[in-house]
């Protein structure tokens, strides 16, 4: 409204949409990590332990973009962004100190939760070799990697110089068009693999889930930027892509976690996992019984609260029976894969 009627916008609002966005994406993505800490203190998966640690700094690089863009906005110079040149703009802010190690920091965590995600849906992946072909199989999943490497030329030596000092507008112009969707492409990469699992699940509720995990997958890893804000241009462009941040990591976490809870509850899909070999089955597997576990665990410590308060009744002894029942279904579960030995990613 601002801008339509009075040709301007305040950067208040900017700092006001940071907050927002940034402050909403973290609380999802922190409650991810937590959950996705506790599956892994139950039971060790190298696939649990690649997503933990991606979400982890996924969650720096949140925090760190957030100190970026206020530090930014407390150099502008005046409260008002109206219609000036980019130029203007560039020139007019106020050189920070701590702007350069923070763009630094924010691209290193960047590659380590990109390639730490990679590999997590690289193994998830793996039985397709036996249809691609191994080589095959690798140079397709290699592509986007090295593709996503490319705007990062300036750490390794920045090969582009020749061609940027020969013709900066056109090598600008080109290499926008080529590499402005690094992180677009990663991220379609890595909800691949929640989108070949939900083929392969037969229970509606968490295909569903799954493909909510595969779309805040994308959402999420294709819109953590650091400065689309920063020059506070009119219109803000980059405004779009920072507002989807929290939309991605909600998806996400209710994907997961709403998938895991089903399984947890669904003792025939449960057997169906274990009688399956299929890699991306492992991951829903593990978390399944997993989440499972826990809610045995609340359920004992429901018991324990009421039978301090109440004393042990009939009705206590039948919930009990329930409970043990159940935890004989997880062992009879886990001598079945002992026994068939699966391979534990």
């Amino acid at each position: 409204m601002e801008m339509v009627f009075l040709d301007k916008y305040t950067i208040f609002l900017l700092y006001a949409i940071t907050y927002l966005t940034h402050f909403t994406s973290l609380f999802f993505l922190v409650f991810l990590s937590i959950i996705f800490i506790g599956w892994l203190k139950s039971r060790s998966n190298y696939v649990l332990l690649l997503y933990t640690l991606a979400f982890a700094l996924l969650s720096t690089n949140i925090i760190i973009s957030f100190v970026y863009l206020n530090l930014y906005f407390s150099s502008w110079y005046s409260t008002d962004v109206g219609p000036y040149p980019i130029n203007l703009v560039v020139t007019q802010i106020l050189p920070n100190p701590w702007n350069e190690p923070l763009g630094t920091a924010f691209d290193a965590i960047s590659i380590c939760s990109f390639f730490l995600t990679w590999a997590a849906t690289t193994i998830l992946l793996y039985q397709y070799r036996h249809k691609l072909g191994k080589i095959k199989y690798f140079i397709l999943m290699s592509i986007p990697a090295v593709y996503y490497l490319f705007p990062f030329a300036e750490y390794f030596g920045n090969i582009f110089s020749p061609f940027m000092l020969e013709s900066p507008v056109v090598f600008g112009v080109t290499f926008t068009i080529l590499f402005s969707g690094t992180r677009q492409i990663g991220a379609l990469l890595f909800s691949l693999a929640f989108l070949a699992t939900s083929t392969l699940v037969t229970n509606d509720r968490v295909q569903k889930s799954l493909l909510l995990s595969a779309i805040g997958m994308t959402t999420l890893f294709g819109s953590i930027e650091l400065t689309s804000l920063k020059y506070a241009t009119f219109p803000p462009y980059g405004l779009i892509t920072t507002v989807f941040m929290p939309l991605g990591s909600y998806l996400l976490f209710i994907g997961i976690f709403t998938s895991a809870t089903f399984i947890a509850q669904d003792a025939e899909l449960r057997r169906q996992f274990y009688k399956s070999a299929k890699g991306q089955l492992g991951l829903l597997r593990s978390i399944g019984v997993t989440q499972m576990e826990k809610e045995l665990v609340k359920k004992f410590q429901s018991m324990e609260k009421q039978a301090i308060s109440t004393g042990k009744t009939q009705e206590s002894y039948r919930e009990e029976e329930d409970v043990k029942e159940l935890v004989r279904e997880v062992m009879d579960e886990l001598n079945k894969n002992r026994n068939n030995k699966k391979v534990k990613y």
